[in-house]
């Protein structure tokens, strides 16, 4: 350790090569079958071993892994003779009170969490399903991941798209109205209800639109700069009763002024249809000051809904 601390180098002085050697073969054999060919080329290039490994010794090492309890399989692929461990006694077996217990903890933590450490603990459950072996168990898990259903790789792109701002053409498949394009500067993605939306500008009716991201099939076209958009924002006085504390403050939401049991809100978005949505979440305890015009609106939206489920 010392000799590391003063150089930052490996050498054989710090390390069993032997057994390195061994992790690195356990690894390679693990995640695919490798022939002869592909284990010496890894060996030689690799930046701390530089260094050959003879069939023999390829051999040697194959069976101390059998007998510490691995399976290793030898078959022909493509004409070629590969190696590959099948199982090993190292495996971690999750249970179903285990899985149970990360359901809970999943939950909580999903509430707060951030898009890309979603993507992260998704690829670490990815992982932990080969240790299940009950299908069951795995169902589940699946029925609350907010990711079930959802190409990583495509949501991978998605989040690159946002960080950049870029200005992408969706393939959407619309509840309402089937598969369509979707053209849109990327701006954030958005955990509501326990549904992912992906939100941007929309360059056909110039709103600000939230897309399910379970419905996006793909990406067609970006473009690096996207064009400029102004959109005026909307401006909603709510009057809100009952407590605060348990008042969930989303974006473009702030409280103006507060007295006597009630409070004032103001609600501000470019998307109607969400500012629509918000307003129906607390709709038991507020109701719309101002402007009149969307005050008669949202009413008049309330009575067409209430005529949809009239016996007339």
């Amino acid at each position: 350790m010392k000799e590391f601390i003063k150089n930052k180098t490996v050498t054989y002085n710090l390390m069993s090569f032997t057994g390195f050697k061994a992790l690195i073969l356990f690894s390679l054999l693990s995640e695919a079958p490798r022939s002869y060919e592909e284990i010496k080329s890894y060996f030689l290039n690799h930046p701390y071993l530089k260094e050959k490994i003879s069939l023999d010794t390829l051999r040697v090492y194959l069976t101390s892994m059998k007998r510490v309890g691995c399976v290793v399989k030898r078959e022909r692929i493509n004409g070629v003779s590969k190696y590959s461990i099948v199982s090993n006694p190292f495996s971690l077996e999750v249970t179903e009170e285990q899985i149970k217990t990360l359901v809970k903890l999943y939950k909580i933590v999903v509430k707060s969490i951030d898009i890309r450490e979603l993507y992260s603990i998704e690829h670490f459950i990815m992982k932990l399903r080969k240790s299940i072996k009950n299908p069951e168990t795995l169902d589940y898990f699946n029925k609350y991941s907010l990711l079930r259903g959802v190409d990583l790789d495509l949501l991978q792109n998605l989040i690159s798209a946002v960080d950049k701002n870029e200005q992408i053409m969706l393939e959407y498949n619309s509840p309402t109205s089937g598969i369509k394009d979707v053209e849109l500067i990327t701006k954030k993605f958005e955990i509501k209800n326990d549904k992912i939306y992906l939100r941007g500008i929309t360059l056909e009716y110039k709103p600000s639109g939230a897309f399910l991201l379970n419905r996006i099939l793909k990406i067609k076209t970006v473009k690096i700069v996207p064009e400029k958009i102004d959109l005026k924002p909307m401006v909603v006085g709510v009057e809100y009763y009952g407590d605060l504390k348990g008042l969930n403050l989303q974006d473009g939401m702030k409280i103006i002024s507060q007295e006597d049991g009630k409070a004032l809100l103001e609600l501000t978005s470019t998307n109607e249809f969400l500012l629509r949505q918000c307003i129906l979440e607390m709709v038991d305890n507020a109701r719309i000051v101002y402007p009149e015009s969307y005050k008669k609106q949202f009413v008049q939206n309330l009575k067409e809904i209430e005529s949809g489920y009239s016996d007339d």
